[in-house]
């Protein structure tokens, strides 16, 4: 709690990324990489007309270097400063399996999760809906692989109505033995 008071004190959300739960932590991973990744794909195959409107619907995750830069996107100052309201001095805690309920000296609660024995704990924050949005970021991109597949395969198809005729016949350009 030391650590993620010094980086509520800082300012600084990509140190406080690293005192967030684990399951968070890999979430904001998942989606950033899945989010860019669709991003290179819209770029390579989509028509250029309905780029824009693509890249925008992947949000934020696909314009995050990395998870603690989204993670930094999305827990500003106000999200800095309702967490720095739950930090204080520990009062008493109650164990839920693999959850601990910090109770404060401030009167607040603080969540905390760890997977195993001898494994620290992390704040948790917004792990189902990160958990949530980690699977609609990976749908996302394979629609979006399919989609470009089949962009591609629409202007391969369109490249041969274009190729010069021989003999009354299009040439493939992949040759005669496909």
């Amino acid at each position: 709690m030391i650590y993620a008071a010094n980086a509520i004190e800082e300012r600084d959300s990509r140190k406080l990324y690293n005192v967030i739960d684990e399951r968070a932590r890999h979430a904001l991973h998942s989606i950033v990489a899945d989010r860019r990744a669709a991003a290179e794909r819209i770029r390579e195959a989509y028509p250029e007309e309905l780029r824009p409107s693509a890249l925008r619907a992947l949000g934020d995750g696909a314009e995050a270097e990395d998870a603690e830069g989204l993670f930094a996107l999305r827990c500003g100052e106000e999200c800095r400063d309702d967490l720095g309201t739950k930090i204080g001095g520990v009062e008493r805690t109650e164990e839920q399996g693999d959850l601990l309920v910090v109770h404060t000296a401030r009167g607040e609660e603080l969540t905390l999760y760890r997977r195993e024995e001898g494994h620290w704990w992390g704040m948790v924050w917004h792990t189902e809906e990160l958990d949530r949005e980690r699977s609609r970021a990976s749908q996302d991109l394979r629609r979006v692989e399919a989609n470009a597949t089949t962009y591609e395969r629409r202007q391969r198809l369109e490249g041969r109505e274009a190729s010069p005729a021989v003999n009354g016949q299009t040439m493939d350009p992949a040759g005669p033995n496909g």
